[in-house]
C-alpha cells in the first residue's frame, strides 16, 4: 500500500484555514504557531526551515528571506516567501528569545492539536498541489529542497497511480 504521503490535505483549504487562525486564534503564541505553519505550507518547506523563516521576517520584517537548508551535508540557502497575511510582529517579539528546537517542538504539538496533522504532511500537500498544477518534478525538487529528483518522482508515481486507479 502506498504511503499516504500528505494525508489527504488540501492545500488550498488548509492555506484559508492558517490564515485564519494567524489572525484570530486568541492566544498570541497560537496565532504565531499558525503562521509558522502557514510559512512552511506555502513553501513546502521542513518545520525547522519555517521556523527559521519566521525568526528572520520577525527580525527583519522582510517577506522574502534565504535560510539554511536543513538535513544537507553542504551548507545550502533556500529562498521563503512570507504568506501575505496581516501578522502583528510585535505581539509575538518575546518568541525569539525561545529556542529553536522548543520553538519547533511547539508548533508540531500545535499542528496535532489543531490540524491533526504532522508538519511534514503540509510539506507534501504542497508538493502534491504543485504536481496537480503541473509543476514540473524536476522544479519541485528544487523548490522543496531535494536533493534527488527519485523522490519526488516516486512520489508523483504513486499519486498518480493512486489517481488513475480511483478514476477507473
Amino acid at each position: 500500500m502506498a504511503k499516504k504521503w500528505d494525508k489527504g490535505i488540501d492545500f488550498i483549504v488548509v492555506y484559508e484555514r492558517l490564515a485564519r487562525l494567524a489572525k484570530r486564534e486568541r492566544r498570541v503564541h497560537n496565532r504565531a504557531y499558525a503562521f509558522i505553519l502557514l510559512i512552511q505550507l506555502r513553501n513546502g518547506s521542513r518545520v525547522s526551515e519555517a521556523v527559521r523563516a519566521f525568526r528572520e521576517f520577525m527580525l527583519t520584517g522582510r517577506t522574502e528571506v534565504y535560510v539554511p537548508l536543513s538535513k544537507k551535508k553542504r551548507p545550502a540557502l533556500r529562498l521563503m516567501v512570507i504568506p501575505e497575511v496581516d501578522f502583528n510582529r510585535k505581539e509575538c517579539a518575546d518568541l525569539l528569545d525561545v529556542s529553536e528546537r522548543l520553538l519547533i517542538k511547539r508548533v508540531k504539538m500545535y499542528a496535532l492539536r489543531r490540524l491533526k496533522v504532522n508538519t511534514h504532511s503540509l510539506r507534501y500537500a504542497f508538493i502534491t498541489y504543485l504536481l496537480r498544477e503541473g509543476v514540473n518534478p524536476s522544479i519541485v525538487a528544487k523548490i522543496t529542497g531535494h536533493a534527488h529528483l527519485d523522490s519526488i518522482l516516486r512520489y508523483t508515481q504513486e499519486k498518480e497511480a493512486e489517481r488513475i486507479l480511483r478514476g477507473l
